[in-house]
C-alpha cells in the first residue's frame, strides 16, 4: 500500500481533470463456485466470509467482480484506443471512473493477478487490483468519484460539474507516486479515493494541467490501483440460500445473479444499474421463481412493497445516497424545476460548503427518492404476487408471515399490495366500459418513455404500448380477481372484487386487434428484400421465408390510435402471461422461425425489433443494430420467449396433432439454437452483430463507436436461465 508522498501537489479537480468513477452499493459475499457471505445476525453460528470472484469479458472490456464480507466491487478497464478504468460499489451505489486520452493506435489495458478486497479503518472498503499495458504512457482525460448515475450521466466526453471536484496528492519526484484522489460527497458524510501505485520503473505525476500522467518502465506500464468508499454496505445473501436443487447449474449464471442479490433488494446490473429497478426485479423473480429459496423471493416482493406509492404504484428506479442529496439541493434552488439539472449545479458545492447540505426543506438529503413515471411496473407486481403466494406451496404456507410485515410508512404489506390491486382496477376500467382506443394504457403525460424499451425512440416515439395493453393489463386483472377472490388481502375474500376484476379482464382480451398490422405478400417481400439489401444481407431466402398475407402486432399506437409497424420480440410478454388462440400462436411462432428481416431470428440471436416493414425511412432510422432497442438481442427477451413457449406447449387445449402445436415446437427449436450459438453473451444486458462475407458476427453492445449506449455484463433478468432451459 502506497505511503503517503513526503511532498503534496494540490490539484482541484473540475473541468480540467476527471476521475470516471463506476458506481456500485456496499458489501456482499456469496456468489458463484466458493461464494462466501458475511455472517447473518440470524445464524445460529457465524460463517466465515466466503469469496466470490470472477471475470468475464465483454469484447474489450474485462470485468473483474468482487464480494466478500462487507466489500462488494466490480472493476473493469477496456482497451483500445480509448482505454477506460471503471469501479463500482453497490453500496451507496456509488463509482470511480478514470477515462485515458485517446490513443494513436489500440492497445490493451488489463489486470494482472486478479483483484482483491482492502479494508481500512473509519469504515473504507474497496478493491485493489495491478493494471498493466504495454503502452508508453497513459493520460487521465477524465476522472469522476460520485454515484454511478452521475457517472452515467456526465460520461466520457460530458461536463463536468465544478461541484465534482477532489483533491489530488501526488508524490513527490524523482519516485514519479504514488497519487491518491480523495473526493468527500455533498453531505459531508462520506468518502471516496483513489489511489495509484506506479511500480517496476512505471512512474506517475500530475502534469501542469493538473492531469495525471503514467510513463511506461522497462516492464511497460504496471500501476497498482486502490478503489475504497466508506458508504454503509448492502446485506449479502450467501449463495446456497439463494436458489434451491432444481437451479441450473451454470456457475457463470450463479455468479451473476449472486452478484446482484442483497436482503435488502435485487440489483439491475452492473456496472450501469447497480440498485432497485422495480420492472426487472419483477420480471427477474417471475422467470426464476421455481428455483428461488422463498427468502430472496420475499426480499425481492417486499423491495417493491416498501417503494410503493401512496396510490400503489410501483418505483421503477431509485436515487439514493449522494445522487438524492444532489436532486434535493437542485431542487432547493429558485426555479430549479424549470432549470436544466446541469444548468444547477455549479452553486451545490458553495451550499455544502456553507453548512445546508445536513437537510433541505426538513427532509435528510439522502432520503431516497423513487422514479414512478413507468407504466409497465404498475402490473407486473399482480401477477408475481399472485404467481407466489397463491401458486406455489412454499408461499402459500408463507403467505400469512409475509403480507403480515410492514412498509417503512407502516403499512402492512397486504395492505400496499391492495392499494396496487386497486390501482390496476381503475386504470383499467375506462377502457373496459368504452372500448375507446385512446382509453387504452399510455405513456404519462409528459414522459417519452414508460415501459421496458425505455430509451426515447424505443417505441418509435409511440404513445400507447403493445406489451402493456395486450399482455400485460389482462395478467394483472387476472391475477388481482384471484388475490381479491382470496382472504390475504383482508379479513376474508372479496367476492364482488374479484368479480369485477374478472370482467375487466375478459373486457381487455382482445386489446390486441387496434395493433393488428397486415400486409399483402407481394408488398411484405418487396419491403423486405429491400431492406435485407440494404444491410448486406442476402435477400433471397429472406424473401422465399413469407407467403400468404403478412400479420404481425405493432410495437405501439401513437397519439391518434394509429399502428407503427415495427415488428417486435414482444411476444414473449404474450406467451409468459396470457392465453393467446392458436392462430396467434402459429403467427408468433412464423416470427421466431423466419430469418430477420421477414421475422426477428438471426444466427446470434433474436432481435427485438425489425423495422422492415415500416414505409416510413425515419422510422426504420430508429431501430438499428447501434440503438440501444434497435436491431439487438436482449438475453432476458430471449429467455422470456422460452420460457413463454413452455408454458403455451403446456396447456391442454392443443391437441399433439394441432398445427399450433407443431408451430410452437419448431420455434422452440429454431430459439434454443441461436441461444446456444449466443451463450458466450448470455448474462450480457444485450449484444449486437456485424455481417461480414455473408456471414452473421456478434457485437458486444458498446464496442462500436456508433452503438448509442453500452452493454451490462451482468444483468439480473439475464440471470434467468437457471430456471429456464431446454
Amino acid at each position: 500500500m502506497p505511503t503517503r508522498p513526503t511532498r503534496t501537489e494540490r490539484f482541484m479537480m473540475g473541468t480540467t481533470l476527471s476521475t470516471l468513477l463506476a458506481a456500485s452499493c456496499a458489501s456482499g459475499a456469496s456468489s458463484g463456485s466458493g461464494v462466501s457471505s458475511a455472517p447473518d445476525a440470524g445464524a445460529p453460528a457465524p460463517r466465515a466470509p466466503e469469496l466470490l470472484a470472477f471475470a468475464l469479458q465483454e469484447g474489450a472490456i474485462h470485468n473483474h467482480f468482487f464480494r466478500r464480507g462487507h466489500i462488494a466491487a466490480h472493476l473493469l478497464v477496456t482497451s483500445g484506443v480509448s482505454p477506460r478504468l471503471i469501479v463500482a460499489f453497490p453500496a451507496g451505489n456509488m463509482g470511480i471512473a478514470a477515462w485515458f486520452d485517446a490513443l494513436p493506435a489500440p492497445v490493451e489495458l488489463s489486470v494482472e493477478g486478479g483483484v482483491s478486497g482492502v479494508e481500512r479503518p473509519g469504515g473504507m472498503l474497496g478493491v485493489s487490483a495491478l493494471l498493466v499495458s504495454a503502452a508508453p504512457a497513459l493520460r487521465v482525460h477524465r476522472l469522476v468519484l460520485g454515484s454511478i448515475r452521475t457517472v452515467r450521466e456526465v460520461g466520457r466526453d460530458g461536463e463536468l460539474p465544478a461541484w465534482l471536484r477532489a483533491d489530488v496528492e501526488a508524490g513527490a519526484a524523482p519516485a514519479g507516486g504514488p497519487i491518491a484522489v480523495r473526493r468527500t460527497t455533498l453531505d459531508g458524510e462520506h468518502h471516496l479515493e483513489l489511489l495509484i501505485e506506479p511500480l517496476d520503473g512505471t512512474t506517475a505525476a500530475l502534469g501542469l494541467d493538473g492531469r495525471v500522467e503514467l510513463a511506461a518502465g522497462p516492464r511497460g506500464l504496471r500501476f497498482r490501483v486502490t478503489a475504497l468508499s466508506d458508504e454503509a454496505p448492502l446485506t449479502p445473501v450467501p449463495l446456497d440460500e439463494i436458489a434451491n436443487e432444481r437451479a441450473g447449474d451454470d456457475p457463470r449464471h450463479r455468479q451473476a445473479l449472486a452478484f446482484l442479490t442483497y436482503r435488502e433488494k435485487l440489483l439491475a446490473g452492473s456496472w450501469r444499474f447497480l440498485t432497485y429497478f422495480g420492472r426487472d426485479t419483477l420480471l427477474a423473480v417471475r422467470m426464476l421463481l421455481p428455483v428461488l429459496e422463498p427468502a430472496v423471493v420475499e426480499a425481492a416482493i417486499g423491495s417493491v412493497l416498501d417503494r410503493l406509492s401512496p396510490e400503489g404504484e410501483v418505483a421503477h428506479e431509485e436515487a439514493i445516497g449522494e445522487y438524492a442529496a444532489l436532486l434535493r439541493l437542485a431542487a432547493g434552488r429558485a426555479g430549479a424545476q424549470r432549470e436544466s439539472i446541469y444548468a444547477q449545479r455549479e452553486s451545490i458545492y458553495a451550499q455544502r460548503e456553507a453548512g445546508h447540505a445536513q437537510r433541505e426543506a426538513g427532509h435528510a438529503l439522502r432520503e431516497p427518492i423513487h422514479d414512478y413515471k413507468m407504466v409497465d411496473d404498475d402490473f407486473l407486481l399482480a401477477p408475481l404476487a399472485a404467481e407466489y403466494l397463491l401458486g406455489s406451496a412454499p408461499g402459500r404456507a408463507r403467505a400469512a408471515a409475509f403480507l403480515a410485515r410492514r412498509t417503512p410508512g407502516g403499512a402492512t404489506y397486504a395492505q400496499a399490495l391492495a392499494r396496487n390491486v386497486a390501482l390496476v382496477l381503475r386504470l383499467a376500467a375506462p377502457f373496459a366500459e368504452t372500448r375507446d382506443v385512446r382509453a387504452l394504457i399510455a405513456l404519462k403525460e409528459g414522459e417519452s418513455v414508460g415501459e421496458w424499451r425505455d430509451s426515447e425512440e424505443g417505441l418509435a416515439f409511440g404513445r400507447i404500448p403493445y406489451d402493456v395493453n395486450v399482455a400485460l393489463v389482462p395478467a394483472a386483472l387476472r391475477a388481482s380477481a384471484r388475490l381479491l377472490g382470496s382472504p390475504l388481502l383482508g379479513a376474508g375474500p372479496d367476492e364482488e372484487g374479484s368479480a369485477r376484476a374478472e370482467r375487466l379482464a375478459r373486457a381487455w382480451k382482445d386489446a390486441g386487434v387496434f395493433f393488428r398490422v397486415e400486409l399483402p405478400e407481394a408488398e411484405a417481400r418487396r419491403r423486405a428484400g429491400a431492406y435485407a439489401a440494404s444491410l448486406g444481407i442476402d435477400p433471397a431466402p429472406v424473401v422465399a421465408s413469407l407467403s400468404g398475407t403478412l400479420s404481425f402486432p405493432a410495437i405501439a399506437l401513437d397519439g391518434e390510435g394509429r399502428p407503427i409497424p415495427v415488428m417486435h420480440s414482444d411476444d414473449g410478454f404474450v406467451l409468459l402471461f396470457t392465453d393467446p388462440p392458436p392462430e396467434a400462436l402459429e403467427e408468433i411462432a412464423g416470427r421466431l422461425v423466419r430469418p430477420f428481416p421477414a421475422g426477428l431470428r438471426t444466427p446470434v440471436g433474436v432481435l427485438v425489433a425489425n423495422p422492415a416493414f415500416a414505409p416510413d425511412p425515419a422510422v426504420r432510422g430508429l431501430f438499428t443494430a447501434g440503438h440501444y432497442h434497435g436491431t439487438v438481442t436482449w438475453s432476458w427477451q430471449q429467455a422470456m420467449l422460452a420460457a413463454g413457449l413452455d408454458r403455451q406447449l403446456a396447456r391442454g387445449d392443443l391437441s399433439s396433432t394441432s398445427r399450433a402445436r407443431g408451430a410452437l415446437e419448431r420455434a422452440r427449436s429454431a430459439l434454443w439454437e441461436v441461444i446456444r450459438a449466443s451463450r458466450e453473451a448470455s448474462t450480457w444486458e444485450l449484444w449486437s452483430w456485424a455481417v461480414e462475407g455473408g456471414r452473421y458476427r456478434l457485437v458486444p453492445f458498446g464496442a462500436e463507436r456508433a452503438h448509442h449506449d453500452e452493454s451490462n455484463a451482468v444483468q439480473l433478468w439475464s440471470t434467468v436461465y437457471l430456471a429456464v432451459r431446454p
